[in-house]
């Protein structure tokens, strides 16, 4: 089944719930947000953890100008309002302008890490990953700055992206295409007896920069972590590297997932399996995702291509993926009004039959915007979607999926 939101659609939904009683009306929900500058970037990432949602707006005036923010939402009831409970900002002695705070983030249960990351993704800049932590009494508290560890110049800037699951923490940098030896992730635990974070792990690609600069987006569940590599201007099809954790708490790069044909690659990860995006893949460059599985020995196999029921020529899917249990989401351009090229772009969810494992198309989302899909993330029945317009503010929208 194919459903398409379009912007009529849309009249007078800000004020609607998931879960009303009207179906067609109720299956997607703007969440509220009292900010309407131009430049807040609003939505530039978001995650979503169970009844809890986590939006970055990085060019907000806070401390100056792109000092950036990030709002907390928590949903009420099973069917209930969402409501903005929280602002994070950095502590005042950190808060800095053009710090764009917010430009990544994550959430798992009562811990958040938020990416300050202002500069261009080949220099190596002193930017910080924060970690906030929800109290008892509902208040969160930042816990932890983190930096970019000394000595090593030629990573790119540092918290490209971050991940956070439990106790947990991945910051990655950027990767400099000029460099020798690429990018790097760091991995970061909480001691349970301080509540202190630390570093535990450095981890870079073995095979250096041969297939990709390792760096930029990456995703964290439990013992398993992915890092994208791009070969940047080369125009070669890049990477993915994973990595795990043993039993002694060592973390070791096991598989390279390659020909990844696409310039910032996307990437995420849950449980035993990974998807890649490849907007550059596909005929005419219409863009692919990848799903791969890992065997019970150990091995990331190939496990589905997953395309667009129409593609397009260099239609971008691909550009931004979301992986959940056995449900896909992907951003890519999908054409309307009967245009010669793409105007409009959506996002494509895709399900994995569990009997033969085999992915499959489900839905479309879209609400007749071109920058719709900036950011993605789901979980259980939902999913959360922005729009960043370059000069509007930007949207998050709560999706009802099937």
């Amino acid at each position: 089944m194919v459903v398409f939101f379009r912007r009529t659609v849309l009249v007078g939904l800000a004020a609607l719930l998931i879960g009303s009683a009207e179906p067609a009306r109720a299956q997607i929900y703007a969440l509220p947000h009292a900010d309407t500058s131009q430049s807040s970037s609003f939505g530039i990432a978001v995650a979503l953890d169970t009844s809890r949602a986590i939006v970055g707006a990085s060019g907000e005036t806070t401390c100056g100008p792109n000092g950036g923010a990030a709002y907390i939402y928590d949903r009420k009831g099973r069917g209930g309002t969402w409501k903005q409970t929280a602002r994070l900002i950095p502590r005042r002695d950190q808060c800095q302008e053009g710090a764009f705070f917010g430009q990544a983030l994550d959430l798992s249960g009562r811990f958040a890490i938020v990416s300050a990351s202002s500069d261009f993704f080949a220099e190596r800049r002193s930017n910080a990953a924060y970690i906030f932590e929800r109290d008892s009494l509902g208040d969160w508290n930042q816990v932890a700055h983190l930096t970019a560890e000394g000595g090593f110049e030629d990573e790119g800037s540092f918290a490209a992206d971050v991940a956070i699951d439990g106790g947990r923490a991945l910051v990655t940098t950027s990767g400099n295409p000029d460099g020798q030896d690429g990018g790097a992730a760091y991995v970061y635990e909480r001691d349970p007896d301080t509540g202190s974070w630390s570093q535990v792990a450095r981890l870079t690609a073995q095979a250096g920069v041969t297939h990709g600069v390792l760096g930029g987006a990456g995703a964290l569940d439990g013992d398993r972590i992915i890092v994208a590599a791009s070969t940047y201007f080369e125009r070669e099809p890049g990477s993915a590297y994973i990595f795990e954790r043993d039993s002694t708490g060592t973390w070791r790069e096991t598989a390279r997932i390659g020909g990844i044909k696409d310039f910032f690659i996307s990437v995420d990860l849950a449980g035993e399996r990974a998807l890649t995006g490849e907007a550059r893949a596909g005929d005419n460059e219409s863009g692919t995702a990848r799903v791969f599985r890992r065997t019970p020995s150990g091995q990331w196999i190939h496990e589905s291509t997953l395309r667009p029921s129409t593609p397009y020529a260099s239609g971008a899917f691909g550009s931004t993926v979301s992986l959940y249990e056995d449900r896909a989401l992907v951003t890519g351009y999908d054409e309307q009004l009967g245009q010669d090229f793409n105007i409009d772009r959506v996002v494509y969810v895709f399900k994995r039959d569990t009997t033969d494992s085999t992915w499959s198309q489900q839905q479309i989302i879209d609400i007749g915007e071109v920058d719709f899909g900036t950011a993605l993330d789901q979980n259980a029945s939902f999913g959360l979607i922005s729009t960043v317009p370059d000069d509007e503010p930007g949207t998050v929208y709560v999706v009802r999926l099937f």
